[in-house]
């Protein structure tokens, strides 16, 4: 079975050489600053993963709780394994020197996408990705040919932001638009319902795709809403298509085992034809955010 992880976090016990910011984080500094020393996912503990599952290559996703927009660590790591790991960059899309800065990392690294991270503001607007200022980092992404990876919070999705994405997503039409974690499902409608009306009403929306991981499936098992993770991801295909479909495991984020959320991945694929399976697993992933450079 072939496999592709589109959406792994590494980062270093040695916080001297790569400095680390836990603010803002859904964990506590305290705990965040442990996890680091302790259990650090750096480069050689996830290959060591990927190998031992079979993933032939994946994606290190900057990790926004320990290094914010500080993508050092994680472009070190891919720039020392080319051809098996591409990058995905945090940085600020209002800031005025982000284009060019994007410009020059993507043109030095194997840099495949941008997150963009955050929460609606006061007046429920989104001025980190949706504002004049942050659309001139668009139009940088559509140029260099990259993926706009897109986490908002909180959950679950709501029309506001989705209204704002398709509006991007129509504006750049060739640029893959990736919903981390799926968009945010509802967790507590059972199978048929986690894809609220919001959510569906993105299947004529062709250039926005869906990541899932293990976060969708703890939060389905912790709400206890009846979703089953088969069911669910069978409904995601029919919806969007498998082309438009990823997976990702989160690993560096959700603490559960490396083979349990491969394991838990591949059960969630149960109802799917070997075709959609390899494109879900594997083929979606490696399109979009593939490595680029060998």
């Amino acid at each position: 079975m072939k496999l592709f992880d589109a959406h792994a976090h590494v980062y270093s016990g040695d916080t001297q050489r790569y400095p680390v910011d836990v603010s803002n984080a859904k964990e506590s500094p305290e705990a965040l600053l442990k996890r680091i020393a302790d259990n650090p996912i750096d480069a050689a503990r996830l290959l060591s993963e990927w190998d031992s599952a079979g993933v032939s290559a994946g994606t290190a996703v900057q990790y926004n709780s320990i290094y914010k927009s500080d993508n050092s660590y994680m472009l070190d790591v891919v720039d020392a394994h080319p051809g098996r790991m591409s990058a995905v960059l945090i940085l600020d899309a209002r800031r005025d020197d982000t284009p060019a800065g994007l410009a020059e990392l993507a043109a030095a690294h194997d840099v495949v996408g941008l997150r963009l991270f955050g929460w609606p503001g006061p007046d429920e607007n989104y001025p980190w990705f949706d504002s004049a200022e942050a659309h001139r980092t668009w139009e940088a992404v559509a140029k260099l040919g990259l993926a706009m990876d897109m986490m908002y919070i909180p959950a679950p999705a709501s029309r506001n932001v989705l209204d704002r994405i398709v509006a991007l997503a129509r504006r750049f039409p060739a640029m893959p638009i990736v919903l981390d974690h799926c968009g945010w499902p509802h967790v507590d409608r059972g199978t048929a319902g986690a894809i609220g009306e919001e959510l569906a009403e993105l299947a004529d929306v062709k250039n926005i795709c869906f990541k899932f991981t293990q976060i969708n499936w703890n939060r389905f098992a912790e709400a206890g809403g009846g979703v089953e993770p088969a069911g669910f991801v069978r409904r995601l295909v029919d919806l969007y298509g498998s082309d438009r479909v990823m997976w990702g495991s989160d690993i560096g984020n959700t603490k559960d085992s490396y083979a349990t959320m491969v394991e838990m991945a591949v059960a969630a694929t149960a109802q799917l034809t070997d075709a959609e399976r390899d494109a879900v697993l594997h083929d979606t992933g490696r399109r979009i955010f593939g490595p680029r450079r060998n």
